[in-house]
């Protein structure tokens, strides 16, 4: 899992041998942005939303501290990382889930790490939980389906899918408005999942949802075409079945 961080430090050395060891013993740790004080950080955790911020604490025109103090809704894990030994106990106050000295030592820095991403996984599931709870009282057209991406779980409404199409071990799901996810995940997983809600395998390769067809065409061997202008064949095998689950959605459609 790819973790989002961002570095917050004024001393442009500090940022760079910071992003070295990450780079070098931390590669789940992918470095979005940087900045140079509380002020910039702000505007960049509002703009990235990061998993991690490495946040040094004394600095020029307001503090770590200061930056905490000013987010209403804080989301990420703190690693607090500072040249003074002095603010231990104020850290632990504001919740940080570590705290390193300079200069850095690479199997704390791995620790911090490590922490920090039991939390955030420990957060996406919870989120995920409480979506599956929420699921449970919703009318079928608003049902949402977690897709588990690279660095986020995102949940969409299943009615939104167009289809979804094989992709080696990945499949890649096409949502209205031309939006696409590549998750890793086999076709087989989805069809599973979304058979109750209208969606048909029409071939090995690819899974449609009924309600997004525009039209079945009968020359080249049979093709759907679907909402938005995209088109998926039919196999020779599934057409009967195909066309039978189109007529009965279709009907109860109406």
């Amino acid at each position: 899992m790819s973790i989002k961080s961002i570095i917050v430090d004024d001393e442009p050395k500090s940022r760079s041998n910071l992003r070295d060891l990450l780079s070098e013993y931390c590669k789940q740790v992918q470095i979005v942005g940087e900045a140079a004080s509380a002020i910039e950080a702000l505007k960049l955790v509002k703009q990235v939303n990061p998993d991690i911020v490495f946040l040094d604490i004394e600095m020029p025109g307001g503090s770590g501290f200061d930056l905490l103090k000013s987010l209403n809704d804080q989301q990420f894990e703190v690693v607090f990382v500072t040249a003074f030994d002095k603010y231990g106990i104020q850290a632990v106050k504001f919740c940080a889930i570590d705290y390193l000295l300079k200069p850095i030592d690479i199997f704390e820095l791995s620790k911090a790490v490590e922490k920090a991403s039991i939390q955030i996984n420990r957060k996406k599931e919870n989120q995920r939980l409480a979506e599956l709870v929420a699921n449970i009282d919703r009318p079928d057209e608003e049902k949402r389906l977690a897709l588990p991406l690279a660095d986020k779980i995102e949940f969409v409404v299943i009615n939104h899918i167009v289809r979804i199409e094989a992709d080696g071990n990945y499949t890649r799901i096409f949502i209205e408005g031309s939006k696409e996810y590549l998750v890793c995940k086999t076709l087989k997983e989805y069809h599973e999942i979304l058979e109750p809600y209208g969606f048909i395998r029409t071939h090995q390769s690819h899974l449609i949802n009924c309600r997004k067809i525009s039209a079945y065409v009968k020359t080249d061997g049979g093709y759907i075409l679907l909402d938005g202008g995209g088109n998926v064949p039919i196999s020779r095998q599934k057409k009967e079945e195909v066309l039978k689950k189109i007529i009965n959605t279709s009907r109860n459609s109406i």
